[in-house]
């Protein structure tokens, strides 16, 4: 018990991406020097395709999984909803919160560093406070992070990205020396590559929950460039989420199948809130599936609307 007292755990969402995985690596690093504090990067779930080439390109370990956070100290990075963070957060002490999303559902009981802004990529603001002080920033830890940029904001294609976020990765790419387009394209097929998931996998594969209002909702996402790998399995599809849907109790549980060439998604939809998705985005859902043009961010762009419709 003593030693996890001395330690603090930086530790992003449940199914993480890649920014969840390189803001706690990069921002674990950045608090050991900084304050000689013992931080320690892990993760709440699974590494997914993407994430791995990562590691494995810029020779970064990958952290360990923290299983349960009980009675641990706790640094959270690309997230701040309890039912997104790691196991038994409830039982543990937040201390920090570093991230670029909405601020829900983090209670403490002291005073805390609380820090979020609306861009691209939690490792932009990791990445700033390397390039803003005089702590070195490996070329290992700037390629995960630019890595990390580049995914969470379709290589600057997302409504998402912002203009640090470009200036950020610009001055990382010169660190460790690749060409943003080229290797933002090469990260997109592994992200995008499917392989042999099952229909579980593939849904919950990206997967957040969401409580807006009195509705309880899931929405995964399957970034590709070759979409029709996935929608080609529809029928599965649809009928394993109905089957997490039952499990889990959602008034509504969204797929959004998202092709990062065109820029747009088709959403595949089941549960009782279903028809929120045709008076949200003004659609019509037919065969439980709805084309959603222009839809890239489930953050930016479908949340807020369900936000609007169930408020």
């Amino acid at each position: 018990m003593s030693s996890n007292k001395n330690k603090k755990y930086v530790v992003g969402h449940k199914k993480p991406d890649t920014d969840s995985i390189a803001s706690a690596i990069g921002y674990a690093n950045y608090k050991k020097e900084e304050s000689g504090i013992n931080a320690v990067p892990v993760r709440a779930g699974e590494l997914n395709p993407e994430t791995k080439f990562v590691l494995d390109k810029f020779d970064v370990e990958k952290p360990s999984i923290l299983e349960d956070a009980s009675d641990k100290d706790l640094i959270l990075v690309d997230h701040n909803e309890i039912n997104q963070a790691v196991d038994n957060v409830k039982d543990a002490n937040i201390v920090e919160v570093l991230d670029h999303h909405r601020i829900a559902g983090i209670e403490t009981e002291s005073p805390i560093y609380f820090h979020t802004e609306p861009i691209g990529s939690t490792s932009t603001m990791v990445a700033e406070k390397y390039l803003n002080s005089d702590i070195r920033l490996e070329e290992s830890i700037a390629g995960v992070l630019l890595s990390a940029i580049l995914s969470d904001t379709v290589v600057h294609r997302s409504p998402t990205n912002t203009k640090r976020d470009e200036e950020i990765a610009s001055k990382l790419a010169d660190l460790v020396n690749v060409g943003i387009e080229e290797y933002g394209k090469e990260m997109l097929k592994k992200k995008s590559k499917i392989g042999k998931k099952s229909p579980k996998e593939i849904i919950l594969g990206d997967f957040k929950e969401y409580e807006i209002g009195k509705e309880f909702i899931g929405i995964g996402q399957v970034e590709t460039v070759t979409p029709e790998e996935v929608i080609d399995q529809k029928e599965d599809l649809i009928k394993e989420m109905e089957s997490i849907s039952n499990e889990r109790g959602y008034d509504l549980l969204l797929l959004l199948i998202t092709d990062l060439l065109e820029e747009d998604s088709e959403a595949l939809t089941v549960g009782p809130k279903s028809k929120a998705i045709e008076d949200a985005f003004d659609t019509k859902i037919e065969n439980q599936s709805t084309f959603l043009e222009g839809v890239l961010s489930r953050k930016k762009q479908v949340v807020p609307r369900l936000r609007k419709k169930f408020k």
